[in-house]
């Protein structure tokens, strides 16, 4: 699949170009963004630089110093400034702090000026975009004519984009979104026990977990009145985790849905968690419930996929994609279909252990490694072509 560095040819040169002060919140974009960066670091084949806007946010100032001796460079000003200037004119190109390179890359629809280099950019979720402001379109519309290579992270958005700009068709390839490795390895008993603290459930209470932002398009509202149907969490014997943030005005509308479930619903809002942490959620909870209106891919149903819990879906964009014949799925708009597949997928342990276990199957196509090897081979094959 992937075009190895041939004796005594010359790595192909790219510059990764991404606003580092995105690491203060881990979205998909920016999972995407790191596990490609890391990956192509390691590559002999690559010779990469990495370009971000000025840094002023502490995670992303970390990161950046954890890169150590890979060449990077840091523009004068912030990132989401360039880009707006970049939109109306077509000056300074980014080789002027890279230098002379083969691509540049952006990992999200950056609209980026360049010299001679070739431009990539990877398309998360075109559908979403189009639908939240009109003035996407002809941003959009500006990225994607630039671009030489258009990256796609599900069949699903590959339909969208082109339907949406036709003109992108013979410039997209697909390169999907993934899972870190740890999701794939046990979780340790000390770290389960440890999330349980971190949680404040106690050991034996079952869980149903969400991953997700509190954006309205996350559903997160219908799946907390849903799962208040359940005699269960009435009762309090099965509590419902949703980790993620939100604007105060979104987590205000969560919080109003979760006092009107009563008194002894346990319902837990303790934010985003990740690496081990969020390893350890997903492998003590029941299942993983995941009622997006709009999802161009779905990192977290991968994850618990891979971590070994079954996973109930929206059925609707990309998310049958993704979950396959492992998930339960229903209708996000409907609530008395999110109900039905959560009283299903509780009611029997027999078919959660069967969907688990073709979960973790599917999961293993969506590994990073394999997204990378296939974000390097596209750019090889369309290097020096014009």
């Amino acid at each position: 699949m992937v075009d190895e560095l041939e004796p005594g040819s010359a790595p192909m040169r790219v510059a990764l170009v991404y606003d580092m002060d995105a690491c203060r919140g881990p979205t998909g974009v920016t999972r995407h963004a790191l596990a490609q960066l890391e990956r192509l670091a390691k590559r002999p084949e690559v010779a990469l630089t990495v370009v971000s806007g000025r840094i002023s946010e502490p995670d992303g100032l970390v990161y950046w110093e954890s890169l150590g001796d890979l060449s990077r460079r840091e523009l004068p000003v912030r990132t989401r400034d360039a880009l707006r200037w970049w939109r109306l004119a077509s000056w300074p190109p980014v080789e002027l702090w890279s230098h002379e390179v083969d691509w540049v890359y952006c990992p999200s629809e950056y609209a980026v000026p360049t010299r001679k280099a070739r431009r990539a950019v990877t398309c998360h979720d075109v559908l979403q975009n189009l639908r939240s402001h009109p003035k996407f379109r002809p941003r959009l519309a500006q990225t994607f004519g630039q671009a030489d290579l258009i990256l796609s992270v599900s069949r699903f958005n590959t339909e969208q984009l082109l339907e949406a700009f036709p003109e992108c068709q013979g410039r997209v390839e697909y390169v999907p979104n993934g899972a870190e490795d740890l999701f794939f390895e046990p979780a340790t008993e000390s770290e389960r026990a440890a999330v349980r603290v971190d949680l404040e459930l106690p050991r034996g209470v079952p869980y149903l977990i969400s991953v997700a932002n509190f954006q309205p398009r996350k559903n997160l509202v219908r799946l907390v009145r849903a799962a208040g149907r359940l005699p269960e969490v009435v009762r309090g014997d099965l509590a419902l985790v949703l980790l993620g943030t939100g604007s105060d005005s979104e987590a205000r509308l969560v919080r109003e849905a979760i006092t009107a479930l009563g008194p002894r619903a346990l319902v837990r809002m303790p934010g985003y968690r990740q690496g081990k942490m969020l390893r350890a959620a997903y492998a003590e909870a029941t299942a993983l419930v995941f009622p997006s209106l709009c999802e161009s891919f779905g990192i977290p149903a991968v994850e618990a996929m891979a971590q070994g819990i079954p996973v109930a879906l929206a059925d609707s964009t990309a998310l049958p994609e993704i979950g396959g014949a492992a998930a339960w799925y229903f209708d996000p708009e409907n609530e008395e279909s999110l109900l039905a597949a959560l009283r299903d997928l509780l009611d029997q342990s027999d078919e959660r252990t069967r969907r688990a276990l073709l979960g973790r199957e599917i999961a293993e196509s969506y590994r990073w490694q394999a997204a990378n090897d296939l974000l390097v081979h596209a750019l090889a094959s369309r290097r020096g072509s014009h």
